[in-house]
């Protein structure tokens, strides 16, 4: 190698030597900056902790956490609103066997199915059997029994459970209420207050709506004869009579229901109010956490009262009943029951019955029968559209 190019290589050599210090002058300088910035900035790292967000500050050798309260980004879902439709009583004989073998047995319900349909469940008591027999209860002044097709109305209106606990539940004997529960569950209806054996009367029905579990009973506290009661091994109707028995039945079958609702049969009949053990009934009902009482036998509508929040409607009066004279008998309506996580507000739609057809009112006639309402009820005020509430105190 000649002295030119000796001197070449040597200098190539020297730059690259100074391009690898300078490189790492520079990473290291970079570092530097990199932990004095750190230092004085913290980063945040954000920490999750239940519904709550944590933001940390991160410094050398040294965590501070610094809570911070945010909205929570899980969203309970809202409380359903559940609406349930009560009717009074209701049969397909009598008077309106003419009418029905006329006009067809969807035809009472013309002017009601839509909103009955429209509810999410809906509830009626058959104030009758279903049977073709004969024989008669000789304890009974009135013997009441329906074909079929009444349950097949029943279905098309949209009426999810029946109610056949009553003082007509065996006027057929006991025949006639097997075959009635046997027609109940051929139309695959939910039903309350009779059954097989005493078992199977008592029993709460359960039903499930919109993810909420509602408990139905049943109890009866007027009927012909003791005879008429569900014993073990012996079809019947639950004891209404006994309130010690109604509360236990209640009590040991409530479980982990969100609402409890109890039918009651009871009352004097073509009376506009409650008897004193019916209030009492209600109050002490409350107090073992019924939600809801529902009744009828009177024949005539009753009004409202409300118990630290339960409602009470005493009677439903008829719903489809031949009336006796055309008065109260034949003032009906459907009652709706709204559920709304702790809140239960009632409302009611007047109607009349006019020649075996449930129809709507004048205008005048519905406020007339509203307030009518308001007047039978206690500490109650009825909106002009219906609805139910607690009349609010002057006192301060």
């Amino acid at each position: 190698m000649d002295r030119k190019t000796f001197y070449r290589e040597r200098r190539r050599k020297a730059r690259i030597k100074i391009v690898y210090i300078c490189s790492i002058i520079v990473f290291l300088f970079s570092m530097i900056l990199f932990f004095q910035t750190t230092s004085f900035n913290a980063q945040k790292i954000l920490y999750k902790h239940g519904h709550k967000h944590i933001i940390a500050s991160v410094k050398p050798n040294n965590i501070e956490l610094e809570k911070v309260e945010e909205e929570p980004d899980i969203v309970e879902e809202s409380e359903p609103e559940i609406n349930i439709i009560f009717a009074g009583d209701t049969m397909f004989d009598w008077g309106l066997r003419p009418i029905l073998d006329k006009h067809g047995y969807d035809y009472p319900f013309t002017h009601v199915k839509k909103k009955v349909q429209a509810a999410d469940y809906a509830f009626i008591n058959a104030e009758t059997v279903f049977t073709k027999r004969a024989e008669k209860d000789p304890n009974q002044l009135f013997w009441i029994k329906s074909e079929v097709q009444g349950l097949d109305a029943l279905k098309n209106a949209g009426f999810d459970m029946l109610n056949i606990g009553n003082n007509h539940t065996l006027d057929y004997l006991r025949p006639g209420l097997l075959d009635t529960l046997q027609h109940v569950e051929s139309y695959d209806f939910d039903y309350i207050g009779a059954g097989r054996n005493a078992k199977d009367a008592y029993a709460a029905k359960e039903v499930i709506i919109k993810g909420k579990k509602f408990k139905f009973f049943s109890f009866i506290r007027f009927i012909p004869s003791t005879d008429w009661l569900a014993v073990e091994g012996k079809s019947g109707v639950p004891n209404g009579y006994d309130l010690p028995l109604v509360k236990k039945t209640i009590q040991e079958q409530q479980g982990d229901a969100d609402y409890t609702i109890v039918y009651f049969h009871w009352g004097v009949e073509k009376q506009n109010k409650p008897v004193d053990y019916q209030r009492q009934y209600a109050q002490e009902l409350q107090q073992i956490g019924v939600d809801l009482i529902v009744g009828s036998h009177p024949h005539w509508l009753q009004g409202f009262e409300i118990f630290d929040g339960m409602p009470v409607a005493y009677s439903l009066g008829n719903f489809l009943f031949p009336p006796y004279v055309k008065d109260e008998t034949a003032q009906t309506g459907l009652l709706t029951a709204k559920f709304h996580g702790n809140n239960i507000t009632l409302s009611f739609d007047p109607h009349i019955i006019d020649n075996g057809k449930i129809k709507p009112l004048s205008e005048k006639a519905y406020n007339n029968m509203l307030m009518y309402l308001e007047s039978i009820s206690f500490n109650i005020r009825i909106t002009e559209t219906g609805e139910i509430h607690p009349k609010q105190s002057n006192s301060h």
